[in-house]
């Protein structure tokens, strides 16, 4: 049987090219990814580093995130692992923390010194 990981990063969403937005391209990206989820039954989901292509994302960067995170609910995915990456906001990534959680998608906004 086995357990199935995936593992993504470098999303960028929120990126432009010039001026022109292209949200419509990051939803068929999300659309395609959750196809390739459920055609090959993953259970763990790893986004790896810059979700967003910057600190303080827009609106629709955001909607399309939580819209993306919310279908994977209705997936075989049971277990999501979100990492930021350098061009994410680790407080940005990290607030809806406890309640993502609860969903099982398990937020490390950026590492941890020894210190801290």
């Amino acid at each position: 049987m086995g357990f199935k990981i995936l593992h993504t990063s470098d999303w960028h969403l929120g990126a432009r090219l010039i001026s022109k937005e292209r949200d419509e391209e990051q939803k068929i990206f999300l659309d395609f990814l959750i196809e390739i989820v459920q055609k090959n039954r993953i259970d763990l989901l790893i986004v790896a580093g810059d979700i967003f292509d910057n600190g303080m994302p827009s609106n629709s960067a955001r909607k399309l995130y939580y819209s993306f995170l919310t279908r994977l609910l209705h997936t075989c995915c049971k277990h999501v692992v979100i990492i930021g990456g350098n061009h994410d906001s680790p407080a940005m990534l990290e607030a809806p923390k406890e309640v993502l959680n609860i969903l099982n998608v398990h937020v490390v906004g950026s590492a941890v010194s020894d210190e801290e």
